[in-house]
């Protein structure tokens, strides 16, 4: 941790790079919770680390941001490793988000959308901020496959007219506030649904959200490369066998066989929690 302190410029919302063993273990879970293969799944982690159109764009939003003394240059994916590739083999039509901060996040998802669009799997992401600076990150292309949507996320979800596929719990951290958000959420959810919070390691709110719904609740730890471990869980279905913003304090995502619950979460500030409904 000292030496990060040294050599990064972030003070919230800090980025990481995993550890080589933690990415293999990333790729498993998330081959796991989507039913396809962990060389598929790797696959995908490879293509979002080798995208330099994306990375390019990144680096160069951020010097350009008013935010670009809190901010490193160098993009550091962590565990939306896993989110991308999550992404890519389950090809979402809805995402919604909840806090967006900087954007990396919603960035990254966008891309793997933009990836399935090539394929013939269009689809979009939803980000909730109370900000209205939030998202620098957030530009074109991948702008053109998401929506940031300002307000009280509660209200927002509450009101939000489609089905979801993917749900990520990112915003204000308070227990009571994404038990919130979880309610308000759903009756958006469908059988196939994935739900998740970057709180889980704080909170028992999503375990208890995959009880109220009948799943269990499984855990991932993440692991940087230089600073303390961070986690995301999951929870497998109920019957296995088939297949198939508020407040700025921050997000990710995940998928599993047939009926299920997934939670992410990770350590330090940042954690994730998710479920999928029977």
């Amino acid at each position: 941790m000292l030496k990060w302190s040294f050599t990064s410029k972030e003070h919230y919302n800090h980025t990481y790079h995993l550890t080589e063993l933690n990415v293999q273990y990333l790729a498993s879970y998330v081959a796991v919770i989507s039913g396809h293969k962990v060389s598929e799944i790797q696959g995908y982690i490879r293509e979002l680390e080798q995208d330099e159109a994306l990375r390019a764009l990144l680096r160069e939003r951020t010097l350009a941001s008013p935010d670009r003394h809190n901010s490193d240059v160098e993009p550091r994916y962590g565990r939306r490793l896993g989110w991308y590739a999550l992404v890519r083999a389950t090809k979402p039509k809805v995402i919604v988000e909840t806090g967006v901060d900087r954007g990396l996040g919603t960035a990254v998802l966008a891309a793997a959308l933009m990836r399935n669009d090539k394929e013939g799997y269009p689809g979009l992401v939803y980000a909730t901020d109370i900000i209205a600076t939030c998202g620098h990150l957030f530009a074109e292309p991948y702008k053109s496959y998401g929506r940031i949507l300002l307000g009280d996320s509660v209200e927002l979800l509450k009101k939000f007219p489609e089905p979801v596929d993917i749900f990520l719990h990112d915003s204000d951290h308070r227990p009571e506030y994404e038990w919130a958000e979880f309610l308000a959420i759903e009756p958006r959810l469908h059988a196939t649904s994935i739900v998740m919070s970057d709180n889980s390691q704080q909170t028992s709110k999503m375990f208890e959200f995959a009880e109220r719904i009948g799943k269990s609740f499984l855990y991932f730890q993440d692991q940087p490369r230089i600073t303390g471990g961070r986690a995301m869980a999951l929870a497998p279905r109920l019957f296995p066998g088939r297949k198939r913003g508020s407040r700025r304090m921050r997000r990710r995502s995940s998928r599993l066989d047939d009926r299920c619950i997934r939670g992410l979460s990770r350590g330090a500030d940042l954690r994730i929690g998710a479920f999928k409904r029977s």
